[in-house]
């Protein structure tokens, strides 16, 4: 008994702990900042923040994607052909592509920040000449780096919490899909209907600060509902993770989804 008690409270201040762990990374952000002369960022509070995120996902992130790597890994694994890799961050899934599946991957970051660490990491997952960084949003694809149809696979991993629009996001991916093409996700979702109604309002609770000091990310969205609306899809695979317990206040859904 004492031992499930421990076990519930640990992934309940799990994501309290988090975030003061990100906020113990403001100060060597801005003492780098200083440093760097760099004061138009230092001033600015989106470009802070970004600068921010970067330095404390830099640290973190290979920690803590590597933890979800034998969830994620298959499912990165089956990407094939022309990839739309969403959100790379730092790069630390590149590792897991099969190079004999994929022809080219387009990795859309638009925070510059990570793309030191991305352009290493292509480098150590030996995909140069096949990875190239797209230093825009989704939004601003457009005909420049692919076209509509033209995608075989779509990669969203932990992103779609964090951009602006998701909704109107995932609606544009699905045009790039191609007609057999497969969209590959795994993703923090809002609390399932199984996990209750004090779990819920925890969770919702925590996400009004979860933003501003995990990059934008948000734990609240329904990020398996919509990718269910966006179109007319052949075949859908949404699932939450087995080892997930109802108190789990960090969710996720995960799976595939084919057009």
């Amino acid at each position: 008994m004492a031992s499930k008690l421990l076990e519930i409270l640990m992934h309940i201040i799990q994501p309290l702990y988090f975030l003061l762990v990100s906020a113990s990374y403001i100060p060597t952000t801005i003492f780098h900042l200083l440093i760097a002369g760099d004061f138009n960022t230092l001033f600015s509070l989106s470009l802070f923040k970004d600068a921010w995120f970067a330095n404390f996902w830099g640290r973190v992130g290979p920690e803590a994607r590597e933890m979800c790597a034998p969830r994620a890994g298959p499912l990165i694994e089956s990407a094939h052909g022309i990839v739309l890799d969403i959100g790379p961050g730092s790069g630390e899934w590149l590792k897991l592509f099969d190079k004999s599946k994929v022809t080219r991957i387009l990795g859309v970051e638009p925070n510059r920040d990570h793309h030191a660490a991305l352009k290493k990491r292509i480098q150590e997952a030996g995909l140069e000449g096949i990875y190239e960084i797209v230093p825009v949003g989704v939004e601003d694809l457009g005909s420049k780096w692919v076209g509509e149809g033209e995608v075989d696979t779509v990669v969203t991993i932990q992103c779609l919490c964090s951009v602006d629009e998701p909704r109107k996001m995932i609606d544009e991916l699905y045009g790039y899909l191609k007609e057999g093409g497969i969209w590959v996700l795994y993703e923090h979702v809002v609390a399932f209907e199984h996990q209750g109604m004090m779990i819920k309002g925890y969770q919702s609770a925590i996400d009004i600060v979860w933003p501003h000091f995990i990059g934008g990310c948000s734990i609240t969205r329904d990020t398996g509902k919509w990718m269910r609306e966006a179109g007319n899809w052949s075949k859908v695979d949404l699932y939450q993770p087995d080892d997930e317990p109802s108190y789990n206040v960090l969710p996720h859904v995960m799976g595939t989804l084919t057009k």
